[in-house]
């Protein structure tokens, strides 16, 4: 027997597989909306020890210094080696966020930021920000910000991308700060440089 091509048909079948795909792109996660800067009164330069984790591999686990300053304009956060080598500037705006290369070769802040500036940024948001002020960037999108049992969770249409505690923190608090990232498979600890007076748990 000869099979026909029909092409109402293919054209049927591939109109349904873009239906689909375009279905489950809406549900995969975007750049989270941003916090209005001046909804965290920070005045000073923010001087944190950063040590990112990754779930799979604890053995590369990095550790930094980072030095945030906020402007009525951006975000802007210098990255020191434990040596205090400059390794980029992460620069957060109204253009969107990006490094700015330091004093070490591209290879170098690959290998300590393994992450997009696009990620780091929100994760530092996410951590700094008082939950009030992430719950107003929040409304009306698929994003959304809860406490629940003592811990901040971050969601993206009902799927959890992140817990961080304590809940209640922010940039202006002198403790330590435990984001565990389930979308990145990452854990990031902000720390004062100084001993914090209150360590949330490993």
């Amino acid at each position: 027997m000869t099979n026909v091509f029909h092409p109402s048909r293919y054209l049927a079948v591939l109109a349904m597989a873009l239906l689909t795909l375009a279905s489950g792109c809406a549900w995969l996660p975007s750049t989270a909306p941003s916090p209005r800067l001046d909804s965290l009164p920070l005045t000073d330069t923010l001087e944190r020890r950063l040590t990112f984790v990754p779930d799979d591999a604890p053995q590369r686990t990095r550790k930094l210094i980072a030095l945030i300053r906020l402007d009525d304009e951006q975000l802007r956060a210098v990255f020191l080696t434990p040596y205090g080598q400059r390794l980029a500037t992460l620069v957060h705006d109204a253009e969107g966020s990006r490094f700015e290369e330091g004093d070490l070769p591209r290879q170098a802040l690959e290998e300590a930021l393994p992450v997009s500036p696009e990620w780091l940024a929100s994760r530092l948001e996410w951590s700094l920000w008082p939950p009030v002020a992430l719950e107003e960037a929040f409304t009306g999108t698929p994003w959304s910000v809860d406490i629940v049992e003592d811990v901040r969770v971050i969601r993206f249409h009902g799927r959890v991308m992140a817990r961080v505690t304590p809940p209640a923190t922010d940039a202006t608090r002198d403790e330590a700060v435990l984001l565990d990232d389930r979308q990145g498979k990452y854990r990031l600890r902000i720390a004062p440089l100084e001993a914090p007076r209150r360590e949330p748990p490993e």
